[in-house]
């Protein structure tokens, strides 16, 4: 199968699973109006949306025309860009409205004690649906050797819904065992922030790695990933042995092999040079679907 085909499969098996993910948090979200379920279930609602858009991306990606005769590959790590910002927004505004919350209870005494009833069931639920999905995106972003940011990024996302969503669990199993009436008592008016913080604390840095290594894509950086360079090395030195330098540029699925030659290499060896090329070009197709190798002096 080719690998545009695995990616679009799996944002639609995604899609599936993420409606029924964010129908369940919004269910239980309204039913508590516990603020942390409240991320959780917006967070699964972003999950929905943006895999519905990657699908698209997905399909759209390896389009050239003349303005981009590489193909439109650069959408995919701006998806991944914009689901990262969108997500650290979520983030902080979510735990800016539950410390307002805290606040008013610390200071003035006002507020209502969390409703807690339904979460439990809820969280073993949502739990091994995120973990299960997350695994899933993981192991087709494998098959594609690494090479899809939009599949790492959801994958992410996966485990970072189903972390948030144990974590709710633990944190409101633990608020039940506690009496209203004792000294840890102001917990059931405050938890909800509490909660939220060691969420974020926990969840932040997930979309800020995806945000650096999508940033670096988009701004033409060469890529670190070690097995995409492992290949590539292996695979020039088998066809130009005497090559010593040479750069890898990764944007979405889409390589670039930047091989550079001496001076002295534009010469009448020049016809042998361009079949080792093309040697390496195929060798490196058999793993990589949309890749460009050429020589620079």
């Amino acid at each position: 199968m080719q690998q545009k085909q695995i990616e679009r499969r799996s944002f639609l098996v995604s899609a599936a699973v993420n409606l029924i993910i964010t129908l369940a948090g919004f269910r239980v979200w309204h039913s508590t109006g516990i603020q942390a379920l409240f991320l959780d279930f917006a967070f699964s609602l972003i999950i929905l949306f943006s895999t519905l858009a990657a699908a698209v991306i997905s399909r759209i990606s390896g389009r050239r025309t003349p303005a981009y005769p590489n193909g439109l590959y650069m959408l995919e790590p701006l998806y991944a860009v914009l689901k990262s910002l969108l997500t650290l927004l979520l983030l902080l505004g979510t735990l800016a409205k539950t410390a307002r919350t805290a606040w008013d209870w610390f200071a003035h005494g006002a507020g209502a004690p969390l409703f807690t009833a339904p979460v439990l069931p809820y969280t073993l639920c949502m739990v091994a649906l995120c973990f299960g999905l997350g695994f899933f995106n993981d192991r087709q972003n494998r098959r594609l050797h690494g090479m899809s940011p939009m599949l790492a990024a959801e994958s992410q996302s996966n485990f970072l819904d189903g972390l948030q969503s144990l974590g709710v669990g633990l944190a409101i199993v633990g608020l039940m065992q506690i009496d209203i009436a004792g000294p840890l008592g102001f917990l059931h008016y405050t938890g909800d922030f509490f909660i939220t913080l060691l969420l974020v604390c926990i969840s932040i840095h997930e979309p800020l790695r995806v945000l650096r290594a999508s940033f670096r894509e988009l701004s033409g950086a060469a890529t670190l990933q070690s097995d995409i360079l492992d290949a590539v090395g292996q695979a020039i030195a088998r066809h130009l042995p005497d090559v010593r330098r040479w750069e890898v540029y990764k944007v979405g699925t889409h390589l670039t092999v930047r091989i550079l030659l001496p001076p002295e290499a534009d010469g009448p060896g020049r016809a042998a040079l361009l079949r080792a090329r093309d040697a390496v070009a195929r060798e490196l197709s058999a793993t990589y679907e949309s890749i460009t190798v050429y020589f620079t002096l």
